[in-house]
């Protein structure tokens, strides 16, 4: 009885004092597992990859001639996606 009753008020307590501690979201994919704690650090990170891939992409457009690339493949990409 003893044990069945500090469980139950283990249980209320975390339910009661630790509900934000709740609130995250865990995600497992390719990249491994990830926590989300809510404070932004993914949105941070997905936007730096972005500005990386534009910076990346017009790069490849303008010195297209430089890496030996032809066609407006690039170009177009980085015009649909960053600008």
């Amino acid at each position: 009885m003893g044990k069945w009753v500090f469980a139950a008020a283990t249980t209320a307590v975390l339910i009661t004092s630790g509900a934000p501690s709740f609130a995250q979201g865990i995600r497992i994919g390719p990249g491994g597992v990830e926590i989300d704690d809510g404070r932004g650090y993914r949105e941070e990170r997905d936007e730096r990859r972005h500005r990386r891939m534009c910076r990346e992409l017009r790069d490849r457009c303008e010195n297209r001639d430089v890496y030996g690339e032809e066609g407006q493949g690039n170009c177009r990409r980085y015009r649909r996606m960053c600008g």
